[in-house]
């Protein structure tokens, strides 16, 4: 079907490999009070769901210097810390799966890592803020501090409804062959399967980088496919030499976007370029990005999936 400022197609599937795509999730999902926790916590929920998943949506009470020290004040906290996370109940179909654990913390980064290493966390369910977000610049600094470690996929969630649990009947997933390509895949089945929505794999080719690389990337994209264990998901090609405007073509009328955290070696702070970023901004459905964990201390040069 013709596009305006690209093309694409549906690619015919005749086989499935199956094959584990992923191991068992064990989900940690870190809020602050105040931030927009629900569409975060219906996404941990969901990945939590999967065949011997687990999860924890880990509640950080934030202790402040010269202000928290006596019992009752940190006592306090804990109370106003347990009302919020329960008033953060959502209804829908998907069971909630997350224990809640809280913890007093003067520093959430090192908490987190600590809440990491106590359950051999597979993923990491963060909010991405938006401007809107009330607790965004805190959320911003815990992001900073939390990307070098690398020691789980995280797993970002942006949406501009924070009252609303996320709960697709269409997915979309972009997948360009890079580095986060495998897990974006597995992240997106897990939420389809979840959710019983349907999934759409779909892999933007441009012409304007070097032949070698589009040709790996189409490979990649072809194997991932193949071991694929949902023989049902739509698959489909798009031609566009810009990427982010491609995906922003095929994403009308989904209802969950996702894709894959930029890695680079020489800007590990970067979660995206600014042409996918301008793009997020412009949809008007949910998008989960997924950042890898670190597998390599020379890990490859690419931009995400």
């Amino acid at each position: 079907m013709a596009r305006v400022g690209g093309r694409s197609s549906v690619i015919p599937r005749n086989r499935v490999v199956y094959s584990q795509l992923g191991a068992r999730p064990r989900v940690i999902a870190p809020v602050l009070m105040g931030q927009m926790a629900r569409p975060t916590i219906s996404i941990g929920d969901a990945l939590a769901v999967s065949a011997g998943g687990s999860g924890n949506l880990l509640a950080l009470v934030e202790i402040r210097a010269g202000r928290d020290s006596g019992v009752f004040a940190q006592e306090q906290r804990r109370r106003d810390m347990l009302r919020w996370v329960a008033g953060l109940e959502y209804g829908g179909d998907i069971r909630r799966r997350l224990g809640v654990t809280l913890r007093m913390t003067a520093n959430a980064a090192s908490s987190i890592r600590d809440a990491v290493a106590e359950t051999e966390a597979t993923s990491l369910v963060l909010e991405w803020p938006t401007i809107r977000s009330p607790r965004r610049h805190g959320l911003s600094d815990l992001t900073r501090q939390l990307l070098p470690d690398g020691a789980t996929d995280i797993v970002f969630v942006r949406s501009s409804a924070p009252g609303q649990a996320i709960a697709p009947r269409s997915i979309l997933a972009s997948i360009r062959g890079g580095p986060s390509a495998r897990v974006v895949a597995s992240t997106a089945a897990a939420l389809a399967d979840a959710h019983g929505s349907a999934l759409t794999m779909v892999h933007i080719r441009t012409e304007s980088q070097h032949p070698d690389r589009t040709r790996r990337e189409w490979e990649s994209f072809e194997q991932i496919v193949e071991e694929m264990r949902r023989p049902s998901t739509r698959v489909r090609l798009h031609h566009h030499d810009n990427p982010a405007a491609g995906i922003l073509e095929e994403a009308a009328g989904h209802d969950l976007v996702i894709i894959g955290s930029r890695l680079s070696p020489s800007n590990p702070s970067a979660l995206v370029g600014r042409d996918l970023l301008r793009m997020v901004r412009q949809l008007d459905c949910p998008v989960v990005m997924v950042r890898p964990r670190i597998v390599s201390p020379h890990p490859a040069n690419g931009h995400g999936a």
